[in-house]
């Protein structure tokens, strides 16, 4: 198959993208490109485009080669993008997202769509929800330096970390390293990013690691994280089946931390974990022991012992997505449960307590449409007051809504020049820890060269749009992005 297309630059692997608008200019038109699927590209000059990641690698589309839309006969068949994910023709991000904000007294949600303009082919739209739940002075515990340790992988490391990260606020910052090496998978960062800091543990755990940990190393490195004063807290994660990590030089380097007023939680992650030892420990004041057979006694007294910033506001928030015209269904979020509704889709995130803070996005869908009519979501959240101050029926079940405006669209140059480089960032580099799975090029993604190259080149893009911009929550953001990426390594 041969397709003419008239690009600055055509590429057929991640590399020419990286390669970036200056390599494009330098060799102007060149050869034939042979895709991965074995598309011939003929480049020629004159015309504008974007470039689209597939799983054949980043391509080039021209403005004039529009997708077809995508007819789906069976409701049981899943949904797929007639096209990848669309890029600026030079890799550039130019435009950020403007907040929509769902409030209630004592809670907001602020809602930052990655595009204004959508494909009339159909697609899906990234939509980043940061959610707040700010308290009065003097309602919720003082902000602390939280730093995880995880030795070894036992089989319950992920749901007893998941479960200490809920417990933390927005004020409160996390760090998370690996005794395994002593690496540090996560920089010290707010906790309101505990999907990315999740996602980030949870993919260095499945990589191949040393088989030998050094604890007395990666304490030095918690004690330098979390300062020599302040509230602080240490987590000590341990399958215990590491054994002589809890011995020798290590339990004496558990001891000098304990002594030095830095207090520790140890947590074990498996129900074989070495309880003599673990409890010595313990009973030497070196650390407050959670440990037990079951899973869930040990997830019962992990959040008795690390205490929410404050008491629970709302109960049960669920974020309704409905699109105008329907239907519109949210195909994964970072974190919360998803579900499907006949003609809309739901995200649960849970209770929410004062002082909370929590950051995720989520891909939801946009139906085929007329180019130029409008399109919007209608985003309704659900809330239970658990208290209800001078309501006569405490506990009852609120809703509010907004609207996310964006409008159809078949030029993809238009599309592509529009998209908001800050919350295609924050998506890509959750992509690249895997918890987004699907949200670039869906399962080709490994076959395509992985994303990891794309998540640095949208964090670097997302730094210069915030110098050009001036906005330092912008750099603030793409620092923290830049710094994941470098601790999470190839």
């Amino acid at each position: 198959m041969v397709r003419l297309c008239r690009p600055p630059f055509a590429a057929a692997s991640l590399l020419a993208l990286l390669a970036g608008a200056g390599g494009a200019a330098a060799i102007g038109c060149a050869g034939p490109v042979v895709a991965r699927d074995g598309t011939v590209v003929v480049q020629e000059k004159g015309a504008s485009g974007a470039t689209v990641m597939t799983a054949n690698g980043v391509e080039y589309r021209d403005r004039t080669d529009v997708p077809q839309r995508v007819v789906v006969k069976d409701p049981n068949t899943p949904w797929r993008a007639p096209v990848g994910f669309i890029l600026p023709q030079n890799g550039r991000f130019t435009q950020t997202s403007k907040p929509t904000v769902l409030t209630a007294p004592g809670l907001g949600i602020v809602m930052r769509p990655s595009d204004t303009r959508v494909p009339a082919w159909g697609g899906e739209v990234l939509v980043r929800i940061d959610l707040l739940s700010p308290a009065a002075p003097g309602s919720t515990r003082e902000p602390e330096q939280v730093a995880f340790l995880v030795d070894g992988a036992g089989p319950d490391t992920m749901a007893l970390s998941d479960a200490a990260l809920a417990q933390l606020g927005g004020r409160d910052h996390i760090t998370v390293i690996d005794v395994r090496g002593a690496h540090t998978v996560v920089p010290t960062m707010p906790a309101s990013h505990r999907s990315l800091s999740s996602a980030a543990l949870a993919k260095r755990l499945r990589q191949p690691r040393p088989a030998t940990g050094d604890l007395a190393a990666s304490l030095d490195q918690a004690r330098a994280v979390l300062g020599a004063s302040g509230p602080r807290l240490l987590v000590l994660f341990t399958d215990g089946e590491s054994g002589k990590h809890l011995e020798g030089a290590s339990m004496t380097a558990l001891r000098a931390v304990a002594q030095a007023n830095l207090p520790v939680m140890i947590v074990t992650t498996s129900a074989k974990a070495n309880f003599d030892a673990l409890n010595a420990l313990s009973a030497e004041g070196a650390g407050t022991l959670v440990s037990d057979d079951t899973l869930d006694a040990r997830l019962h007294t992990l959040r008795d012992d690390l205490p929410t910033p404050g008491p629970v506001l709302f109960g049960d928030v669920v974020l309704t997505f409905e699109g105008t015209p329907a239907p519109s269904h949210v195909l994964e979020a970072s974190g919360g449960d998803v579900r499907w509704r006949l003609d809309a889709g739901e995200l649960a995130l849970g209770d929410v307590v004062a002082g909370e803070m929590r950051t995720e996005v989520v891909r939801v869908t946009v139906p085929a449409w007329v180019p130029g009519e409008k399109f919007s979501f209608t985003v309704t959240a659900h809330v239970t007051d658990p208290t209800a101050p001078g309501s006569a029926k405490p506990g009852e079940r609120k809703e509010f809504k907004a609207a996310l405006p964006c409008i159809y669209d078949s030029d993809i140059a238009r599309i592509a020049a529009s998209r908001h480089g800050d919350v295609i960032a924050y998506a890509s580099a959750l992509a690249t820890m895997s918890r987004l799975d699907e949200a670039f090029v869906g399962p080709g993604v490994e076959r395509a060269g992985g994303l990891r190259a794309l998540a640095e080149m949208h964090a670097q893009s997302m730094g210069a749009l915030a110098r050009d911009m001036h906005d330092p929550q912008i750099q603030e953001q793409a620092e923290i992005l830049a710094a994941l990426l470098r601790a999470e390594g190839p």
